[in-house]
């Protein structure tokens, strides 16, 4: 690699984590997706073209049990080089500011093996002036949704069939990667989920619960219901890892020093008396504390005897100082979550993960504890799909210098 590709890297990884780091102190959180949506409320909208349009049911159907709507934005046979003078940054520009959503899924570039009209200008597919403008359409896109402070997720093309369906989608890829990853954004990578052992296209895989079925039509570019279930799944685990970190940012526990903290007790209790009491035979000050309960005399109907007749058993209260419930409840600390507290979780094909809160010795001990089951390396390769990385010295080891 020349060097001065190598400071152009540097500057591009320089800007990525600049944009990350200024977007994170300008919403005063690090996560990516906002803590705080509207209403308690999450929305997805889904941008793209034909390929996109299937994204919309399998991510309907796993992420709206954790409180995501989803709205399918999708134009089939327009993507970014669309010729009808309608830009897609135009497009969410002019979506009404009451239309709110903090999550926007993209995916373009199987409709966009055509020419572009640029003004007066027919610019030729693949062309130095093509490639300009289209990056322009990426670039603008990102601004516009940028522009709504919404989190981006834009999904790369998986492998196409024939040779050049699968040049011009490594072309647009790069261009995603690129402009998506300077502009602050995350790209996700799907090319490698549907490929053979050899790293060639292939109709068929895995699908989410391990078994091999088609994924994809016979147009070598669209994909079968189990094939958008699984291209989709490239985006719910984003989705759900980034919700999940807004969700803990959310829930913030009470902070402050004691003074705080106090008059936030104060305030949650019934109401102020200034009085001096005595408890336990000693004069306390109450200052701002509970009301005082009075003593109360009560009493209880029994049967009793052989023959069940009743009797009444008086029941006293003696009087509880305002005092000593404040002292109570400044007393009182949070409870930490119980060891071999069980916490269950549903993961789609109907497996459910079942994970133990673990003292830190069992923590130092894990060489000898199982591996949760989204670790399996079965899981990751039969129901994931993912690519597991070879061991040294094994004939499928690529890495450099042997």
């Amino acid at each position: 690699m020349h060097i001065r590709e190598v400071f152009a890297w540097l500057f591009a990884v320089a800007a990525v984590v600049g944009a990350e780091n200024a977007a994170a102190a300008e919403g005063g959180f690090s996560s990516y997706v906002t803590p705080f949506p509207s209403a308690e409320h999450y929305r997805l909208f889904i941008f793209g073209d034909s390929l996109a349009a299937g994204l919309a049911q399998p991510l309907t159907a796993s992420l709206t049990p954790q409180g995501v709507e989803v709205v399918n934005k999708t134009a089939p046979g327009f993507g970014l080089a669309r010729g009808d003078g309608t830009e897609w940054d135009k497009i969410v520009g002019v979506l009404p500011a009451t239309d709110v959503f903090q999550i926007a899924v993209i995916q373009f570039g199987v409709d966009d093996r055509v020419w572009i009209r640029a003004g007066n200008k027919r610019l030729d597919l693949g062309s130095p002036p093509w490639l300009q403008e289209y990056t322009r359409r990426t670039d603008a896109l990102l601004k516009a949704l940028h522009g709504r402070n919404v989190a981006v997720y834009w999904l790369g093309l998986p492998i196409m069939r024939t040779p050049g369906a699968i040049a011009a989608a490594q072309v647009v890829n790069g261009i995603f990667a690129e402009r998506v990853r300077l502009s602050g954004a995350k790209y996700i990578d799907s090319w490698g989920g549907f490929v053979d052992a050899d790293g060639a296209y292939s109709e068929q895989g895995p699908d989410m619960t391990g078994i091999v079925k088609p994924l994809r039509l016979p147009d070598g570019i669209h994909m079968t219901p189990a094939g958008y279930q699984k291209l989709a799944n490239f985006i719910e685990r984003e989705v759900t890892h980034d919700l999940t970190v807004a969700r803990r940012e959310r829930d913030v526990p009470l902070a402050g020093d004691e003074a705080e903290q106090q008059n936030v007790r104060d305030e949650s209790l019934p109401h102020k008396a200034e009085t001096a009491i005595v408890a336990g035979g000693k004069p306390v000050k109450a200052g701002k504390s509970a009301k005082d309960y009075p003593a109360d005399d009560g009493s209880v109907v029994v049967a009793t005897g052989a023959n069940g007749q009743p009797t009444t058993v008086p029941l006293v209260r003696p009087a509880i100082p305002g005092a000593v419930v404040v002292e109570l409840l400044a007393s009182r600390t949070s409870k930490q979550s119980e060891l071999g507290h069980t916490m269950p979780a549903d993961l789609m094909g109907g497996f459910t993960v079942m994970s133990s809160i673990a003292t830190s010795l069992d923590a130092n001990q894990g060489s000898s504890m199982q591996l949760p089951l989204t670790e399996n390396p079965f899981y990751k390769l039969l129901i994931r799909g993912d690519t597991l990385p070879a061991k040294p010295g094994r004939v499928d080891d690529f890495s450099w210098p042997r």
